[in-house]
């Protein structure tokens, strides 16, 4: 996809986004935010921005185990990249590798990065499927019936179980890139090693992944929503995979869906949360969005097409 056509889609993602963000405004009673809420809002967006810190210095841990190297500042710009791409194409998080990779194609020269790229978003998946199944068999919601209730417990037990093979599976990437299609392989077979995900990567799994539930976390709490911190992760977790289900670029529409029907199944209604909701997103939609942005942006400037351009049109 084209950088124009990429344009294109956030232009009119944010217009209509702000335009449903009016009719939220002037529809809905919005209790304002001043001193301590705007902090602890900007306190929800750091937290985002550390996640993908912790994301990117997965993917470099990953690079690591292949016999190359890269900067953790490469690996963050990296994360954000894949992070925009996530949220700003359709269907993105399937390219979210190669953006990855595209990223730091300078610094490692000598060795595709798709094989850690894959990796790293496949752990992410994996841990995100595991925290939504433990949160749903520990916090089922207050208003489900009991058929309902049932199937969440069948519905958790299935993701965890799904998560625990997806997390420690991972480790056997070498073997099954030996599978894939030819143009596939080539491109890939180099750096799609096994490699189990130790303490290391465990530790920013599960940091990227407590850090986005504490940003939303800490978004209700800016609006007096008392929302507990295990609902609060399973509300993450759960919207963040039924997001990705339909295909739309960074779940937009969905997971805003998603999050204000998990809410009311644990007893808050969607007149007091429609408005954090849409902060939450702000923080971890268009704020992740436009920071990949500027370190696509950046990259592309630094990288050796770029002089090739600048000394050329010199």
């Amino acid at each position: 996809m084209s950088p124009k056509r990429v344009l294109w889609i956030a232009a009119i993602a944010a217009v209509l986004y702000a335009g449903f963000a009016y009719w939220v405004l002037t529809n809905f009673e919005i209790p304002p935010l001043r001193g301590a809420a705007l902090a602890i809002v900007f306190l929800a967006a750091v937290c985002q921005i550390a996640a993908k810190w912790f994301f990117g210095l997965l993917f470099k841990e990953s690079i690591r185990e292949t016999g190359s190297d890269v900067s953790a500042w490469s690996a963050f710009k990296a994360a954000l990249v894949g992070a925009g791409v996530a949220r700003l194409i359709p269907a993105g998080g399937a390219i979210t590798p190669v953006a990855m990779s595209w990223t730091v194609r300078d610094e490692v020269k000598e060795k595709s990065t798709a094989g850690p790229g894959i990796r790293t978003v496949l752990l992410n998946y994996a841990g995100l499927l595991m925290m939504a199944g433990v949160s749903i068999l520990v916090e089922r919601p207050r208003r489900a019936v009991p058929i309902a209730t049932t199937s969440l417990l069948v519905i958790g037990a299935i993701a965890l179980i799904v998560g625990v093979a997806l997390m420690f599976g991972s480790g056997r990437l070498g073997s099954i890139s030996r599978y894939l299609p030819g143009f596939i392989k080539a491109r890939v077979e180099s750096s799609m090693i096994n490699h189990l995900p130790g303490w290391e990567s465990q530790i920013y799994i599960w940091a990227r992944l407590l850090l986005e539930a504490a940003a939303f976390w800490l978004v209700m709490v800016a609006f007096g929503i008392d929302v507990t911190v295990g609902e609060a992760i399973a509300t993450y977790a759960v919207s963040q995979l039924v997001g990705g289900l339909p295909g739309m670029p960074g779940g937009l529409g969905v997971i805003e869906g998603a999050l204000a029907l998990l809410l009311a199944a644990y007893g808050y209604p969607a007149s007091s949360t429609v408005a954090p909701i849409l902060v939450f997103r702000v923080v971890s939609y268009w704020l992740p969005a436009g920071l990949s942005l500027l370190a696509g942006g950046s990259t592309f400037l630094a990288s050796e097409e770029a002089k090739a351009a600048a000394d050329a049109a010199g």
